[in-house]
């Protein structure tokens, strides 16, 4: 297994991170879990992080040769 293949499965890790913390966000959602609290604002840094990082893995696993 080479790793633009390794990258393309992170790829799809951080895409379902970004869904589901922009769904919490959207939603209004908060929880607490090992004592982080997951609010609204929490949640939206956490779909921009992740959509960089999902853009970079992106760009590395199917763009760059």
């Amino acid at each position: 297994m080479n790793m633009k293949e390794i990258a393309k499965f992170f790829a799809g890790f951080a895409a379902n991170q970004g869904l589901t913390h922009g769904a919490l966000a959207t939603a209004g959602i908060e929880f607490n879990l090992l004592g982080i609290a997951y609010d609204q604002r929490l949640n939206t840094i956490a779909v921009v992080v992740w959509g960089i990082i999902l853009l970079l893995l992106i760009y590395y696993a199917w763009v760059r040769r």
